[in-house]
């Protein structure tokens, strides 16, 4: 196995590439986002310590279905694909685990995708809001302040950043949250909850 640390915004491997490894992040976050030609950028997973992204390119042998970029400073061990191989093949037990993750994973973008046709903007950011909320928890001093910028909002919402940033200075005008530079804090997870129409 490997190892090394990313300083904030470098990327870890980019779009199109051919896959080499599985990566597990053990310090920081990274996000792997897909650009289209245009230059528009969703994100299709972020990942914190303790978890792993793209083992999906590695068990079909294509290439990377996006770029990964730190979006803090972060320490990445990945292990390459012929030694990934040769430990499912001792332990299928563990190829059994991954493609359980991979199905996990479609049946989220599954519900996101969904998400993206029948709700607005606004509705979409207080979702992805919750959804960051429950993620980040374990990791943040305090479980309610989001280290997240518009920008990284915007493609996770799926939406341009300027819509993004008019739905938060409208949260943030009915005291649902409160901005501040990098951050976004929530006040009010109730209210929150009643915008994302989840019980």
């Amino acid at each position: 196995m490997h190892v090394h640390t990313f300083e904030s915004g470098e990327p870890v491997f980019h779009q199109g590439t051919p896959a080499t490894a599985i990566y597990v992040v053990i310090r920081g976050r990274v996000k792997v986002a897909r650009v289209t030609l245009d230059g528009y950028e969703s994100i299709l997973c972020v990942r914190q310590a303790g978890e792993y992204f793209c083992p999906v390119p590695v068990l079909d042998g294509k290439a990377h279905l996006g770029t990964a970029i730190a979006m803090t400073e972060a320490t990445v061990l990945w292990v390459e694909s012929d030694s990934f191989h040769a430990l499912c093949r001792e332990c299928p037990r563990l190829l059994s685990s991954v493609q359980g993750d991979c199905l996990a994973e479609v049946r989220y973008l599954l519900n996101r995708l969904e998400t993206f046709a029948f709700r607005n903007i606004r509705e979409r950011l207080a979702i992805t809001l919750l959804d960051e909320v429950r993620h980040q928890r374990a990791d943040e001093n305090n479980p309610i302040e989001l280290s997240m910028i518009q920008q990284e909002l915007a493609g996770l919402v799926g939406a341009s950043r300027e819509s993004v940033s008019r739905s938060l200075k409208q949260l943030e005008h009915d005291e649902t949250v409160e901005l501040h530079r990098g951050k976004v804090r929530i006040l009010d997870l109730k209210k929150l909850g009643k915008i994302a129409a989840i019980e």
